[in-house]
């Protein structure tokens, strides 16, 4: 038996209770009463001990004879408590197991007193008696809890009245109970020590009820959040709200009202006594500990949202917190906004559908809705107005990447040269194909491979954490991280296409290449931002007669005390292109020291505002280059090398670990027993680490679960984990940001030249 550390010094009616219990459970299992006979039969002969949330027994202890009270008021004479004390170990533990012992009790419980009792005249046989005495004691048993510690009991409907199923148990148990319980099960939930009761009717009552024991724990921790902090509490409460909610909806049930059995009884559970916390659930997704399940919806106006949950569940979320097209992946079904019932998720072929592609049909359904606004509930007169003249624009700007006739011998043979290296088939893309996809996109230089795989499959920028995937309908969907290090999704517009052939048939079918629009997307992608006044003067410098003009932009994702501006440098050409051809960044610290470097800006490769940023504080970042020796790219972290002289262009020297170097950013994040939410967090972060960014992390302090912060530490393979004011964890050495890295010791690490 796990739940005794010395099982050979227990005493030996208890070891005989936990053998027997053991063996059941090997061959046949045990199911929840079991589990709670099994305590019963224990704390008959002086111990009891909780279950854990997995079903595991743990805290063996003596019962506390203090709190043995005896509150069966059917014993009353002396007789009967002797025959109480005189019970042997066989009686108190083998006959309660016995046929003709269940049989009694089961006659005694469906009868009423009087009939019982024949009105005092009925004379019990010896063995009644000690039957009857058997019960008292195990009564007994059963009332020795504490109502503080073990406050609730869970009845069941049977036939037209309700039994005791569970008695005096803690509130780990109680939800454990609860969770387990069948659908169909009517039950009530006893709170013996608020002299309340629940009645449960449905699943929508039962996670409800959860939701507010959960919620009791902020008053009052108990044994239920035991080792757990608010963050998981809340999580927990979501959980159960999410259920209650969706369920609610389906059946269309109301909220069973508590039994007002006292002063303190609430007047239902839907207020689940928040206004008491001053805390509403909606508040909890306010919080920063929840924006990581919020992600932003790709194909609709800023403001909509997709709320994801932890169980695969969620819904779109419009700017009037409204809610939308819930899913549930477990069950593979989802729900219109019109007021129908679930439908399913899968598609023609059975094949269940991911949640991209729903994602895809619900923003794309959402928008030819709107017009009507048949939706339930409506939308406001702003939100219909907004996805109007978003649905006008993209269709004004679309850009459908169709026609290309890419034969199925065509697919295969690329896809067995990307498995096996070689294909005898003929993948080749023809000029009129090759014609159709862009030269530029979203200000990446396609070269010939590029377009292939974008065709193909996957076109990945992993230097900018980018790609690019071609839908079937023609349309080309951008997956990139945003600012706060989350997944995000745009459809490319017109704007965000180039053609060099200026005879293109793409051209003529599209709108004229707006280049202004191309600068402007061009800043905005590289981290300058998009404000009002970066446009006008980019439009002031391109209106002037010069050949090449300087605009100024700032930054504040810096360390505190930090200060980055740069100068965005442009050029134009005889025949009146413009282009971005460098840019110039200056940090500044609150002790007046400054560091400056040139970025050059190029179709390869470019350095985005925030790696700049991040490179000036002293930080590595992860780059992609072409080895002149393979002429392939190969990955690389680069970091300035400050104690070097600059070069005669007044540039930092980089200090470069290549491939050979062995930085494994997943391993060293694994090795470093971070803590993640969702398995795709743990993705997220480490392209983010990648860039050489400082990323809010959880790891496990002093068996706590705190929040920290990391940064890449290329040279040495391992992460820097700093605390809320970074502050170095376990060396109090605080992160200074033009020092952090620079006086590492650079033994093995190679230097060279990489034009980036």
């Amino acid at each position: 038996m796990d739940l005794f550390e010395d099982y050979e010094l227990i005493p030996e009616e208890l070891k005989a209770v936990c053998d027997k219990w053991q063996q059941k459970a090997m061959y046949e299992g045990l199911d929840y009463n079991d589990c709670a006979i099994f305590q019963e039969e224990c704390e008959a002969i002086g111990y009891t001990f909780d279950y854990g949330l997995d079903a595991d027994p743990f805290d063996l202890r003596a019962i506390d004879p203090k709190e043995q009270k005896l509150e069966n008021l059917t014993i009353n004479n002396q007789k009967n408590m002797e025959l109480v004390n005189d019970l042997s170990w066989y009686d108190k533990n083998i006959t309660p197991i016995t046929r003709a012992y269940k049989n009694f009790v089961k006659e005694m419980k469906n009868t009423s007193p009087e009939q019982w009792f024949k009105d005092g005249e009925r004379k019990f046989s010896g063995q009644e008696k000690k039957f009857i005495a058997i019960y008292q004691f195990k009564n007994k048993a059963k009332m020795s809890h504490s109502v503080n510690t073990h406050p609730y009991s869970v009845n069941e409907l049977i036939g037209n009245s309700f039994q005791e199923k569970f008695r005096n148990i803690t509130a780990k148990y109680a939800v454990e109970v609860l969770n387990n319980y069948d659908d169909d099960k009517i039950l009530q939930f006893v709170d013996n020590k608020r002299n309340t009761i629940v009645r449960i009717d449905n699943p929508s009552d039962r996670h409800n009820l959860l939701f507010d024991l959960w919620a009791k724990e902020f008053q009052n921790r108990t044994d239920l959040s035991s080792g757990l902090d608010n963050r998981q509490i809340e999580e927990r409460m979501a959980y159960h709200y999410h259920k209650y909610e969706r369920v609610e909806n389906n059946f269309n049930t109301e909220v069973n009202q508590l039994i007002k059995d006292s002063p303190e009884s609430r007047k239902s559970t839907r207020d689940l006594d928040w206004e008491e916390n001053n805390l509403g659930f909606e508040d909890l997704f306010l919080k920063e500990d929840f924006e990581e399940n919020l992600v932003p919806a790709s194909g609709l106006p800023q403001g909509w949202i997709w709320r994801e949950y932890d169980d695969g569940s969620g819904s779109l979320i419009s700017p009037s917190e409204n809610s939308y097209y819930s899913y549930d992946l477990q069950t593979q079904e989802y729900r219109l906004p019109d007021g129908s019932g679930w439908r399913t998720l899968r598609d023609h072929y059975n094949h269940p559908q991911t949640l991209f592609d729903f994602r895809i049909f619900a923003e794309q359904n959402l928008k030819e809705k709107a017009a009507k606004n048949d939706l339930s509930p409506k939308l406001s007169v702003e939100e219909k107005k907004d996805l109007l003249n978003y649905r006008t624009f993209m269709k004004e700007n679309e850009f459908i990447l169709e026609k290309l006739q890419i034969t199925e011998n065509q697919r295969a043979a690329y896809a067995q040269k990307t498995e096996f290296g070689t294909t005898d088939d003929d993948y080749s893309l023809t000029k009129q194909q090759l014609d159709q996809i862009p030269d530029v996109l979203d200000g990446h230089q396609l070269s010939k491979n590029d377009k292939y795989a974008l065709v193909f499959g996957l076109l990945e920028k992993q230097e900018y954490g980018e790609s690019y995937e071609l839908l079937g309908n023609g349309e080309i969907l951008k997956n990139y991280l945003n600012e706060d290090n989350l997944p995000s999704f745009k459809i490319l517009t017109i704007n965000d296409i180039k053609f060099n052939n200026p005879n293109s048939n793409i051209m003529e079918t599209t709108k004229e290449f707006n280049q202004v629009q191309y600068l402007k997307d061009q800043m905005k992608y590289l981290g300058f931002g998009e404000d009002e006044k970066l446009h006008k003067d980019l439009e002031k410098g391109i209106k002037l007669k010069k050949n090449e003009f300087e605009i100024k932009a700032s930054s504040d994702k810096t360390l505190p005390g930090n200060k980055v501006d740069f100068i965005l440098k442009f050029n134009k050409t005889e025949s009146g292109g413009v282009f971005l051809n460098s840019y110039h960044a200056k940090l500044a610290n609150d002790k007046n020291e400054e560091i400056s470097h040139n970025f050059p800006v190029n179709r390869e490769n470019t350095f985005t505002a925030k790696e700049a940023v991040n490179l000036l504080e002293g930080r590595s970042v992860k780059i992609e280059f072409l080895n002149p020796k393979t002429d392939q790219k190969e990955p690389a972290f680069v970091r300035f090398d400050f104690s070097e002289p600059k070069t005669e262009k007044g540039n930092y020297k980089f200090q470069n670990f290549y491939k050979n170097y062995g930085i494994d950013t997943a391993e060293i994040v694994e090795k470093s027993n971070l803590i993640f939410d969702k398995p795709e967090y743990k993705d997220s972060t480490i392209k983010s680490l990648e860039k050489g960014n400082i990323v809010k992390v959880k790891i496990k302090e002093n068996d706590q679960v705190v929040e920290a912060k990391a940064v890449l530490n290329a040279q040495y393979k391992n992460l820097n984990l700093y605390d809320q004011d970074m502050t170095r964890i376990n060396t109090n050495k605080p992160l200074q940001g033009m020092e952090d890295e620079r006086g590492h010791d650079k033994a093995n690490v190679k230097e060279q030249s990489i034009k980036r």
